[in-house]
């Protein structure tokens, strides 16, 4: 392992928990298998990992310091995979064996020494490159043996054989939570490089012709997108507007948008804005996370009605999206929705004309949860949050939410805060609706 522990650790965890030493061959990456197969997109709680560098770029001889927070007691371990794509378990370990992760706390890996107490550093070393280090909090203990397989399956990944990916054992969905950064190592310089320009990068999801015919198909959602996408571009200078409209915005391609597209195109510091018009709707809540009892959830290209399970597995539930957010940790990140599923009158964006006017409150809870956890720079603007209310405008040419609001940014002088964007799309969409 490239980082290295004072006194070297990786022995002694694979003395511990028995850990098999396999090489790693080139051009197989064990990162994936951490990112991929350790992951639960429908956590009935949140976890955050971060480290001491807000870049996450560390040279020769820099010290490693992880905070984790969770939003439930839990039990922590630390999984490492460095350059030569080696998965090793940074935590718990011999002189830091309690692991326990009190709700709402940081814990620190290492923690400060203590007088007359041993403990360890995380020192960076060679080899360099890009590696990942991935948390896991389970309300249950794991067992030696299923940490063990865990690592095992991971590092197959970067074997001949392979793997498809890791598998968290012992523990049921909603029993476990996961978050993981991306840090890169290398060599120290004599001067640190310029840091880049920060970035702004958006992606616009338009969907107004759905597969399931089941779902009634809307006017302009895809117009939405691709109005929006121009105005950013032309008006408010982003350097990137991803696209996703009608067929192509399905729900494969939006993870793999949202979760790998637009980490790869930004770093920390950089802004991220994620607009979707479409669908919106509620089922029944599983995890027991939802204070009103429901999910909400975004209705992709795909997405079908079939039945509750058919739903959870087509549509994109709030915890999902959320979860699907924390990829973008470090980033300034607004969502803007031009959806709901509250009943109105007349070319309303709900699944049906009968819809029961109910508040629809997607990400709302999930992006407090964020908040506690320390994932700060999120934002939500959505076109339900004032008047439980969605629609089409009568002239046919975009939503009403999103026409005001692209006037809004073509017509301002300057920079437009959220809070002055909102107060005057709840006055706009008041009116313009109470006419209609």
């Amino acid at each position: 392992m490239k980082s290295r522990l004072t006194p070297p650790i990786t022995a002694l965890i694979v003395a511990a928990l028995a850990l098999p030493g396999a090489a790693a061959e080139p051009n197989r990456n064990a990162r994936g298998a951490l990112v991929e197969g350790v992951r639960n997109d429908q956590p009935a709680f949140m976890v955050r990992v971060d480290v001491d560098h807000p870049d996450r770029v560390y040279q020769t001889g820099d010290e490693l310091l992880v905070r984790v927070r969770s939003d439930r007691d839990g039990y922590l371990y630390l999984l490492y995979c460095d350059a030569a794509n080696q998965v090793s378990c940074l935590f718990p370990n011999a002189f830091q064996t309690d692991n326990r992760l009190p709700a709402g706390r940081d814990v620190i890996v290492p923690r400060p020494f203590r007088p007359g107490e041993e403990g360890f550093r995380i020192s960076i070393g060679a080899p360099y490159g890009e590696e990942l280090l991935k948390a896991i909090v389970c309300t249950e203990p794991l067992q030696p043996e299923s940490l063990a397989r865990l690592m095992k399956s991971a590092q197959a990944a970067a074997t001949r054989e392979g793997a498809r990916g890791a598998q968290l054992e012992q523990v049921k969905s909603m029993n476990w939570a996961e978050h993981h950064v991306a840090i890169v190592t290398k060599a120290a310089t004599p001067q640190a490089a310029e840091r880049p320009a920060a970035r702004r990068i958006a992606l616009c999801i338009g969907i107004s012709d759905f597969a399931d015919p089941e779902i009634r198909d809307l006017t302009v959602g895809h117009t939405d997108a691709e109005a929006c996408a121009d105005v950013l571009a032309k008006q408010c200078g982003f350097d990137q507007c991803l696209v996703l409209t009608n067929e192509q915005a399905t729900r494969k391609n939006i993870e793999n948008a949202i979760r790998r597209r637009l980490p790869a195109a930004t770093r920390p510091g950089d802004t991220v804005l994620i607009y979707w018009s479409g669908h919106g709707g509620r089922c029944a809540d599983a995890e027991g996370d939802e204070k009103d009892g429901f999910d909400e959830y975004l209705v992709p290209h795909d997405g079908r009605l079939t039945d509750v399970e058919t739903i959870r597995g087509s549509m994109v539930l709030d915890d999902t999206f959320g979860r699907w957010m924390q990829e973008l940790d470090g980033r300034r990140v607004l969502v803007v929705l031009d959806t709901c599923h509250s009943g109105g009158q007349g070319q309303e964006k709900s699944l049906s004309a009968t819809a029961s006017p109910v508040a629809f409150d997607f990400l709302d809870g999930e992006l407090s949860r964020m908040k506690d956890i320390g994932q700060r720079e999120t934002a939500l603007l959505a076109s339900s949050a004032a008047s439980q209310v969605s629609f089409e405008r009568r002239e046919g040419d975009l939503s009403t939410m999103t026409y005001f609001l692209l006037g809004q940014l073509q017509s301002n002088g300057g920079p437009l805060e959220l809070k002055d964007a909102f107060a005057g799309l709840r006055s706009d969409v008041a009116k313009y609706v109470e006419a209609t």
